[in-house]
């Protein structure tokens, strides 16, 4: 295994692994995943608030052998629906029970025989959806868990439709702005890629007669010009590093125009058709050198347990993982001692390449909507959100998938997952 940039002394990451494998595996979230509310409906569930014991056991069986889940009041913020017997005061009960569990949820207050209309009426009012006395009919109990279940799925699934014909929208305008700035800058760029090509010619020619002229200074008889021609000699970097400017030039230029080729597609979700095998070390130190500016004062760790590769776009990987890379920066230099870790590694068929910070981490209201377009931490700091959008939609067009794991105050790790080479 290669491990690059870790200085003697540092303390490094966990070794990382797939979040199937990680301890903290329930705080992996996928892009595909569905809205915050359907992860709490995958079972809803039903809780039991009771100062009776003996009548929570009974109820408890009751709905249990009713093929539903019962939890306690720790469940309270992802119930479905809540069943009590609101002692001393149902008022006051229901009321507090509303004030911790979600505005769909169904209160089912449970009243001793001799409870008067009064309190069924106040209780109705605190938002109780069902006032039941005691001995409760079971039957009519279990009827009202199944509607409020029936019409808490059907909420859910109403709330993941306009979740998707949200993004959809801002897809389309993503795709429209794209278009309109993909034809403005597309002319001046071909401008520059004429110019950098006859300046590049230029440069060779310039470097070579350069150099007949230091010849020609040295066998001159000295003489302030000869001293001053010496002297702007020596200024110039050397044809090695002129040449290397030159070339970063070039690519730089070949990566804005790739972009802009992406952009074009973009809003149409085709794939891409560019696939083939790509070594994920050498674009994870591309992606290095690209970002040395935006990892400057952070210390950064290459992890490369083999050589791996899979088959991607070469063009759109390197900019997931370049977008990756300079978040995880901002991200860590909220913290002391700054670090991001750029691992490659390999599961059966799967390759991974993984973007792991030390910051504080993506808080849990934001992890729902961390992929979508336009939405942003950052809006006063320059952020657009569309850096995580686009990562997701240039993974999509790879037939990639892009994961999240984070935990409060320990970081948040990013994992791009391939299809490996055969």
């Amino acid at each position: 295994m290669d491990r690059v940039g870790s200085p003697p002394g540092s303390t490094p990451f966990p070794a990382s692994l797939p979040p199937e494998a990680d301890i903290d595996a329930m705080l992996a979230f996928v892009d595909e995943r569905p809205s915050e509310s359907r992860l709490h409906a995958v079972a809803p569930m039903v809780v039991l608030v009771f100062a009776d014991r003996t009548l929570r056991d009974s109820l408890s069986a009751l709905v249990h052998g009713a093929g539903r889940v019962v939890g306690g009041d720790d469940n309270l913020p992802v119930a479905a629906v809540v069943i009590t017997d609101a002692r001393p005061v149902a008022r006051l009960t229901v009321a507090g029970l509303r004030a911790r569990t979600r505005s769909d949820a169904a209160i089912v207050v449970v009243l001793a025989d001799s409870a008067p209309a009064s309190e069924v009426k106040e209780a109705h009012e605190a938002g109780a959806l069902l006032c039941l006395k005691v001995p409760v009919d079971e039957h009519q109990l279990l009827a009202v868990i199944d509607s409020a279940i029936d019409l808490h799925a059907a909420k859910v699934h109403a709330d993941d439709l306009m979740r998707q014909l949200d993004v959809q929208s801002h897809l389309a305008s993503l795709g429209r702005v794209t278009a309109g700035f993909t034809h403005e800058v597309s002319n001046p760029l071909s401008v520059l890629m004429a110019n950098f090509e006859a300046v590049r010619a230029d440069v060779d020619r310039l470097l070579q007669a350069r150099d007949l002229l230091a010849v020609a200074v040295e066998e001159c008889v000295p003489s302030p010009t000869t001293r001053l021609a010496e002297e702007c000699l020596s200024q110039i970097p050397s044809a090695h590093d002129v040449r290397s400017a030159v070339a970063d030039m070039g690519t730089a230029l070949d990566r804005i125009n790739g972009v802009l080729a992406t952009t074009r597609v973009l809003a149409r979700g085709s794939l891409s058709s560019r696939i083939t095998d790509v070594d994920l070390a050498s674009v994870v130190r591309d992606v290095r050198r690209w970002a040395t500016d935006e990892l400057e004062g952070v210390e950064v760790e290459e992890l490369i347990d083999e050589p791996i590769v899979a088959r991607a776009d070469p063009r759109l990987l390197s900019q997931i993982v370049l977008n990756l890379v300079t978040n995880a920066a901002h991200a860590a230099r909220q913290l002391p001692s700054p670090r991001v870790r750029l691992h490659v590694y390999g599961s059966n068929e799967t390759a991974i390449v993984s973007v792991r910070d030390n910051g504080p981490g993506v808080p849990p209201e934001v992890r729902d909507r961390i992929f979508e377009p336009f939405f942003t931490t950052r809006r006063g700091q320059g952020g657009t959100g569309l850096g995580l959008a686009l990562c997701r939609e240039y993974a999509t067009q790879m037939q990639a998938h892009l994961t999240l794991w984070s935990a409060p105050g320990r970081g948040a790790c990013f994992r791009i997952r391939l299809r490996r080479a055969p």
